[in-house]
């Protein structure tokens, strides 16, 4: 059976695998005709074909689609990407869904406070210690008025509490953007 594996680190990941290691930053149905012709090409073996992207292409996708749903003899497919909204529901129903998350001592990059940041994060598939690291990085803001110290102060209770995640964050980040605080 194929798999789709969610992770922070798409490139970190592919240094652990082993296969045919496909490696785009928006899978293309030209990239998708490649790897049917590479999918196809006969061994005796299994062969792996990993497919790896920052985004797929609706097109792409409904391409990969058939492929998945009937493979070539000896042929497993794995998808990785760094958030399961970027594939199609079909796809995500029609393969094995793992997550590789990554520690990251590095400090978490918080950017401006804007819709498409905010959608940004909510499409990211954050796990709880993302989340504190966000939470962290906006505390070392010194311009934070109580009431959003309070909001931050919930979202930690919540996440210990397994609260939805996309509310957290929604909750966090819409406070931030109405107090207009300068990150």
């Amino acid at each position: 059976m194929s798999k789709a594996i969610i992770t922070n680190d798409i490139d970190k990941l592919l240094e652990n695998l082993k296969g045919e290691i496909i490696r785009k930053d928006e899978l293309k149905i030209e990239d998708v005709r490649e790897i049917e012709k590479i999918a196809y090409i006969a061994d005796r073996s299994k062969k792996t074909i990993i497919i790896a992207a920052d985004k797929f292409n609706i097109y792409a996708q409904n391409a990969l689609l058939k492929l998945i749903e009937e493979p070539p003899k000896n042929v497993e497919f794995i998808i990785v990407t760094k958030s399961k909204y970027s594939l199609l529901d079909t796809i995500l129903s029609r393969v094995q869904l793992e997550k590789k998350i990554f520690e990251n001592d590095d400090e978490f990059e918080l950017k401006p406070i804007t819709n498409e940041y905010i959608l940004e994060l909510l499409t990211s598939d954050m796990e709880k210690e993302e989340i504190k690291k966000l939470l962290k990085a906006i505390l070392k803001n010194k311009n934070l008025n109580e009431d959003v110290l309070k909001v931050i102060n919930d979202a930690y209770m919540m996440l210990e509490l397994n609260i939805d995640k996309e509310a957290i964050i929604s909750l966090v980040m819409l406070s931030l953007k109405v107090d207009n605080a300068n990150i």
